[in-house]
């Protein structure tokens, strides 16, 4: 049993956290108009507000319409008050993107991965975060980081169960990064909080029900329910790429058999490619990939395809036809308002998508498919590294005030990179 339930202070986290969010949706209001979009008093509201003046959170913007006495007085959100810090990993870079309250990107820093360890993982992630934080020292950042990562994450601990492309296992990735940056660490899959990153700042802005699909080396899910994020019992939610479609089909890294990502993924629609020029001597893939086979990807068959090219294209509709059923069975099972489909190579060809969207129709049910939209995602690689930011200010209320109860209270910011110390 929690002991804090009922005390002061839990109240005003609770609170500060609710006239937040208000204030973040509805921009502009009013005290009165607080007190009645959030059901508190105005003398609580009151108290809220006088902190978030404090903080520049919110500033004083004139006068509203008055209902009969004096006109009540307007107050603004300031998203340009406080920075979030949200990094993504993908393909051994890493993207590090600094937003301000509406996850809005301000500035951005990107760097190679020398090594395949964590360790070097985290060196270079450390190393783009120290520069960012360096050029914006002007402005007030959240003491915290939201990183994106690959692999099975256990999100309450910050720890990599496993990512098996990359070899790791059980690395504790939030202990070791808050060591070496002095941040509050938030870690998940890089899908997951890609659906974050779309819902706030791409295609799928303001969605209450939707799945967003990641296709890469992998194949995952981020699944967004009445607006929040849904992770299971254990934060293992959305390993889409591990559910079975074709059943003893080619054998997967988690030991199972037709998973689909192995029938869909970037490395196992190459790999279709390249077994199957051997058995063709015409089309715009031979031409380009015959004399050497193991420079085809991905991205050259959706090229390709979209070109016009006979062998890409079955390639492409193999595919779509498996990930159609897995997409038909999500719309069967969750009903959302949307599915969003993401990753450097689907997402980016409407061919690809038109296949997709007949597919589904096929096979998932009329009735829920009615309520149901089939987009592209717009943020590109981008979306994981936003929404990793968006961890961030989903805890922003507690670490603009850090749980204090004092009548000033201690903002948790970083004006300046730390003084050196480990990893600095």
């Amino acid at each position: 049993m929690n002991a804090r339930i009922g005390q002061p202070e839990l109240l005003k986290e609770i609170n500060r956290a609710h006239v937040f969010e208000i204030l973040r949706h509805e921009r502009t209001v009013s005290r009165p108009g607080l007190a009645d979009l959030t059901g508190l008093s105005r003398a609580t509201v009151s108290i809220v507000i006088d902190s978030l003046l404090r903080e520049g959170i919110v500033r004083e913007a004139g006068f509203g319409v008055s209902s009969g006495g004096r006109p009540p007085v307007l107050l603004e959100f300031r998203p340009e008050a406080v920075f979030a810090l949200g990094a993504s990993m993908h393909d051994y870079r890493w993207s590090v993107i600094l937003t301000d309250l509406d996850a809005a990107p301000q500035d951005r820093e990107d760097i190679a991965i020398l090594g395949s360890s964590a360790e070097a993982a985290i060196e270079a992630l450390s190393d783009a975060v120290a520069r960012l934080l360096t050029r914006n020292s002007a402005r007030r950042v959240f003491r915290a980081l939201g990183v994106g990562s690959p692999g099975l994450v256990d999100m309450r601990n910050g720890i990599i169960q496993s990512a098996t492309d990359l070899e790791w296992f059980d690395v504790p990735l939030k202990t070791l990064l808050q060591s070496r940056t002095g941040l509050e660490v938030y870690v998940a899959n890089r899908s997951k909080v890609g659906a974050l990153g779309e819902r706030w700042r791409g295609t799928a802005k303001g969605a209450q029900d939707l799945i967003y699909i990641s296709i890469g080396t992998g194949v995952a899910a981020g699944i967004i329910h009445r607006g929040e994020l849904y992770i299971g019992t254990n934060s293992s939610a959305g390993e889409l790429g591990h559910t079975t479609v074709l059943p003893d089909g080619p054998l997967c890294g988690c030991g199972n058999r037709g998973c689909l990502q192995q029938l869909v993924s970037d490395p196992a629609i190459a790999g279709r490619a390249r077994e199957r020029l051997r058995e063709t001597q015409h089309g715009i893939l031979f031409e380009r990939y015959a004399e050497r086979p193991e420079t085809l990807n991905a991205p050259d068959v959706f090229r390709a395809a979209e070109e016009g090219d006979t062998l890409a294209t079955s390639i492409l509709e193999e595919a779509a036809e498996y990930l159609g059923i897995a997409i038909g069975n999500l719309v069967n099972l969750f009903n959302p308002e949307m599915i969003v489909i993401g990753g450097q190579s689907g997402a980016g060809s409407t061919l690809f998508v038109e296949m997709l969207r007949d597919t589904v129709r096929r096979r998932a049910m009329a009735y829920p498919l009615t309520a149901t939209t089939l987009v592209t995602a717009e943020l590109g690689s981008d979306a994981a590294a936003l929404g990793a930011a968006v961890l961030v200010l989903q805890h922003a209320p507690e670490l603009l005030f850090g749980g204090n109860t004092t009548s000033e209270p201690q903002s948790e910011f970083l004006d300046a990179v730390p003084e050196a110390g480990p990893g600095y």
